[in-house]
């Protein structure tokens, strides 16, 4: 009953995981030991409701252990997540790449692996077809859910039949997934005057890809202009960081922010010269690990934590102060203590111009 107490009224089922936490160690304990009595506390508004709004979140699609609840962070984040939702709706959610490991989807482990990865961590936030809900139980899915785009990424590649199943097979079983893909960048409005601009961001980087960049961001409508890829531009790419400047460039329009996953963390990398105003990396849906390998590195972070969590955007379009809001959110460790609430580890916002500047939680 207390636990129930905590949850808004459309999630809590999730108690249930409150109820484990109680049986494994005892909550009130465990909220004595690491500290966390106050994370719980709800965040105060900007004092305007956002005109758009999305979750952004990649590399979730690991196979589930043993106990998942207790020790897959892709059900604490999701957990995370919906919560999120259920406070603030959005608009869409975006998953960044490897929605699949470690081969990408494989057409002999199709429905479980859609039920583990997408349909059972992301509970509010698909809308399953009945065959799936049968499987989810009623307990599960939401008829209303905001469209759930999918980019892919190097693992979901591994497999030749991975793309075509993600594109064609998945959206039979969960109906709001798409893979945003038109043979080249591909552009998606949202409210709020929020462009999406889908890229596949695996190599080449040349001149063709540079030319049908900056052509999908003349298509987009604006204000608001936000390149989604698997790999980020950072020092560990630098074909792509100079192929998405050079298409910024080439069409004269502000990238306000490229999301990204690969980088198995929260990050945030403010723009240099025709940079993406806002590089921000949420590839910690699954597990927190900054790899050491030279494809990962990233030089000039502004922000770079090994934690789970998601990134969220809002868009406020009107008025002198119209600007992108961009928040990394921290998930809790295991889902079990999902209750406890996740928190704001950084939050960004980006003018119309491109400027960036740092918000203060205190200003909030």
């Amino acid at each position: 009953l207390f636990s129930n107490a905590l949850m808004p009224p459309r999630t809590r089922r999730i108690s249930t995981l409150c109820r484990i936490g109680w049986l494994l160690a005892g909550c009130v304990t465990m909220m004595a030991l690491l500290g966390c009595s106050g994370d719980s506390e709800p965040l105060e508004g900007p004092g305007l409701e956002p005109a758009g709004s999305l979750l952004a979140v990649g590399d979730t699609g690991r196979p589930w252990r043993v106990l998942p609840w207790l020790f897959e962070g892709q059900l604490a984040v999701g957990v995370a997540m919906q919560r999120e939702h259920v406070t603030a709706p959005v608009d869409a959610v975006i998953l960044l790449g490897d929605n699949f490991y470690p081969d990408g989807l494989l057409a002999d482990e199709m429905v479980p692996r859609i039920l583990e990865n997408v349909a059972r961590p992301y509970c509010d936030l698909v809308a399953p077809s009945a065959e799936l809900a049968a499987e989810l139980g009623d307990d599960c899915g939401e008829p209303g859910a905001p469209p759930l785009f999918a980019v892919v990424g190097n693992h979901d590649l591994r497999s030749r039949s991975s793309v075509p199943l993600q594109k064609s097979e998945v959206p039979r079983f969960v109906l709001n997934w798409e893979v945003p893909d038109e043979g080249g960048p591909t552009v998606r409005e949202l409210p709020g005057g929020i462009s999406l601009v889908f890229l596949v961001s695996e190599s080449p980087w040349g001149e063709a890809q540079v030319e049908a960049l900056a052509a999908a961001l003349d298509r987009a409508q604006g204000p608001f202009r936000v390149v989604v890829g698997h790999r980020p531009p950072i020092t560990g790419h630098p074909g792509l960081s100079q192929m998405v400047a050079r298409a910024s460039n080439l069409s004269q329009r502000v990238i306000h922010a490229y999301l990204a996953g690969h980088v198995h963390g929260l990050g945030a990398i403010r723009g240099q010269g025709d940079a993406p105003a806002l590089t921000v990396i949420a590839g910690s849906g699954s597990r927190a690990d900054l790899q050491e390998s030279p494809e990962y590195q990233v030089a000039g972070s502004d922000r770079l934590l090994e934690v789970l969590g998601f990134a969220r955007l809002d868009s406020y379009p009107e008025g002198p102060d119209a600007h992108l809001e961009i928040t990394l959110f921290e998930a809790r460790r295991s889902a079990i203590f999902a209750f406890l609430g996740h928190r704001v580890a950084a939050r960004y916002a980006v003018s119309l111009t491109g400027g960036v500047q740092r918000v203060e939680e205190s200003s909030r």
